[in-house]
């Protein structure tokens, strides 16, 4: 797809796209908050934990030097619609095996299925939008991914831990994202592979834009990893910190729109750095906030900071590439998905039964402060001059 199209055409296939990853999103939100409970429950300890939740991610990430090629093989959309059938498989077979082993390699497959529907449609997101709005456009792609994720969590405490009932509705999610693909209109041979191009020679030109998704991607595997246990072992009951946490979600879908608008008007550099210095204080807020009214908001805010930085990644990727290049950078995106989440629940985990509880929020924090260490010594070159604009 190209920013060229005309207007109706361009903008009712970026809405397929987004509507595409939103049902799907549901189905995510659900599982990431299912399976660490189900492991309390059963009083697995947090190291466990934390490499189970490391098991998506690594798919994402194995998975992603592979895609541009994939894609260019098969088609966009033929990927895409095998991303789902096997997103919805994995997710029966988290049921019918209920055995943590077999989670290891569950976790893996289902990683691998959803993150490259997730990079795949991206790309034809970032494709149809233009310069000028792209913030605005990207602020609205994660909104909707902010709303239809919290969704997720707050079905947990109608529906329980037990039984099928949780596992079918996100099947049903899963499966319901291909309807939305019968309203896209793409151009496959814009994503076709060319020479000089792919995975590696983006990470090449754009180390420091990697490195802010991946502190992202840190913060969102621990967060949705181990702020269930965090809240649960400081006290609170299990509906009280879904529902917390789904307001963190909440807050998110509530201002990336503004943060998007902001990034177009002001200073995407700028919209960054704000975001990391506020995530900062938040995080480590939470040792002190947790069993007070104070946790609602500051969880409202963190929400919206921690993801304004992908918002804004997100629009300087469009801004800088097209076509096979895109996608190229797509699936390095989503393998910092998969980098940020391998490292973010295992270090969690393991600082956790050494340090307490508090190591949470603490290691959050950490990350944030390598991030703005970063930014400050890059002078805000997200992408080497190699790169188109």
């Amino acid at each position: 797809m190209s920013a060229s199209l005309p207007f109706a055409q361009r903008y009712r296939t970026i809405f397929a796209a987004i509507a595409t990853i939103a049902c799907c999103d549901i189905a995510m939100g659900l599982t990431l908050q299912l399976l660490p409970l189900l492991m309390e429950q059963n009083r697995i300890p947090a190291w466990i934990m934390g490499l189970n939740a490391a098991m998506a991610p690594l798919g994402i990430m194995l998975g992603g030097p592979f895609l541009p090629r994939i894609v260019s093989c098969l088609g966009s959309k033929r990927v895409v619609h095998a991303s789902i059938i096997m997103t919805m498989a994995m997710l029966a077979c988290f049921k019918l095996f209920p055995s943590m082993w077999a989670w290891f390699a569950i976790r893996f497959v289902f990683g691998m299925a959803a993150g490259t529907l997730f990079t795949v449609s991206e790309a034809w997101i970032l494709s149809g939008a233009k310069h000028g709005n792209r913030g605005r456009i990207m602020g609205l792609y994660t909104s909707v991914l902010a709303i239809s994720f919290s969704i997720g969590p707050l079905i947990i405490p109608f529906t329980g831990l037990d039984g099928w009932l949780p596992w079918l509705i996100g099947i049903m999610c899963v499966g319901m994202s291909a309807i939305p693909l019968a309203w896209l209109n793409i151009s496959e041979a814009a994503f076709q592979h060319k020479e000089g191009g792919g995975f590696l020679a983006f990470v090449r030109q754009a180390p420091l834009l990697l490195f802010a998704v991946g502190t992202l991607t840190f913060f969102d595997a621990v967060i949705l990893s181990f702020f269930p246990i965090f809240g649960l072992r400081s006290g609170l009951a299990v509906k009280q910190v879904t529902m917390i946490l789904g307001v963190a979600i909440i807050g998110n879908a509530l201002m990336q729109i503004p943060i998007g608008l902001l990034a177009d008007k002001w200073s995407r550099f700028g919209v960054i750095i704000l975001s990391a210095v506020i995530t900062t204080i938040l995080a480590i807020s939470m040792i002190w906030t947790i069993n007070t009214w104070l946790i609602w908001p500051v969880m409202l805010i963190l929400g919206t900071t921690a993801f304004a930085i992908y918002t804004v990644a997100l629009a300087i990727l469009g801004d800088n590439f097209e076509g096979p290049d895109l996608i190229a950078g797509s699936a390095a995106f989503g393998a910092m998905w998969g980098i940020g989440g391998l490292l973010g629940p295992p270090i969690a985990g393991a600082a956790t039964d050494a340090f307490g509880i508090d190591a949470i929020p603490t290691t959050i924090s950490l990350i944030y402060v390598v991030l703005l260490l970063g930014l400050c010594l890059s002078g805000g070159k997200f992408v080497r001059s190699a790169a188109r604009g």
